[in-house]
């Protein structure tokens, strides 16, 4: 199973630069096979790169593969298959007119979230790769995407009880006509939801281990990418999600901000990105530049 390197962070700090000098160093210091994802619907590793990229992998080092998603693939491919396992357990959905209904429901907020959780979960399953770098949306859709499991395990907690009165109920009147009782376990339903809540509470644990996750909080020097930063910090400690390393980008050395940032994210590790000046483009000069990061002392 691949280790994950989540790389959060207010829109425009550079998490797309700093997700791929971390990937160059992975691949250029260890023998490992790296893999670089980008989650972020508006997609700059392929500039960075100089090259076309797709949601299939193109190898740019010989250990380095790297892969834009396409997240409105995934929400359709998502989609499909939710209606064809609702038409197996309902067989009166004709009736119903779910497919109708579905129609409706691609345009549902939150849809967006959800498939980034399927990349996630995908990465997470990944066997080929031995680390996973992901450069994700801005903050506001990557935090959602973190809280989903948590928040969609309450959902399928309180569902599952609500099926047990339902099936509790129909054995009730079952029993009265001399009808088979059917048990939980038989019941497509609560089978369906106890699958539920076996995935979410596996991606909620991976998401706050940090033996299978890491997570790279980006940001400026700045006071409101430090502001939006300390926000972050706040939100994923209400998730229980560590934050494992800082980076600050474009760095202008042992400042006082930086001490200031050091002292705040003091259970995280903290990099520094100096500022360049030049664009920082194609795999050798990305390759260079990585070097140049340095551990804040």
């Amino acid at each position: 199973m691949a280790h994950l390197h989540i790389f959060i962070g207010k829109g425009g700090v550079g998490k797309s630069t700093c997700s791929s000098l971390e990937a160059l160093r992975f691949a250029q210091d260890t023998k490992k096979d790296i893999q670089l994802v980008s989650m972020d619907p508006a997609h700059n590793l392929h500039d960075l790169f100089e090259r076309k990229l797709s949601p299939r992998q193109t190898r740019v080092l010989p250990n380095l593969a790297v892969k834009e998603f396409d997240l409105e693939k995934q929400s359709r491919e998502y989609m499909a298959s939710t209606q064809q396992e609702l038409k197996g357990l309902y067989h009166y959905q004709q009736a119903l007119n779910i497919d109708k209904y579905f129609n409706i429901l691609k345009f549902a907020p939150g849809m967006e979230e959800y498939a980034s959780l399927l990349v996630l979960e995908k990465c997470f399953k990944e066997k080929k790769f031995d680390e996973i770098i992901i450069d994700t949306p801005p903050t506001a859709l990557t935090l959602k995407t973190l809280a989903l499991p948590s928040i969609n395990l309450h959902w399928v907690t309180q569902l599952m009880n609500m099926r047990e009165e339902i099936v509790q109920k129909k054995n009730c009147v079952a029993n009265i006509r001399k009808e088979n009782l059917n048990t939980l376990e038989e019941d497509p339903i609560y089978r369906r939801l106890l699958h539920m809540q076996e995935r979410y509470t596996a991606l909620n644990e991976k998401l706050q281990d940090t033996a299978f996750t890491e997570i790279v909080l980006v940001m400026n020097e700045d006071e409101l990418s430090f502001a939006e930063s300390l926000m972050i910090q706040k939100q994923l400690k209400i998730l229980e999600i560590k934050i494992s390393k800082v980076i600050i980008n474009k760095s202008t050395g042992l400042t006082e901000r930086a001490r200031l940032i050091s002292t705040s994210f003091s259970e995280a590790s903290i990099e520094l990105v100096p500022l360049e000046n030049n664009l920082l483009q194609g795999v050798e000069n990305l390759g260079m530049f990585s070097k140049k990061i340095s551990i804040f002392q």
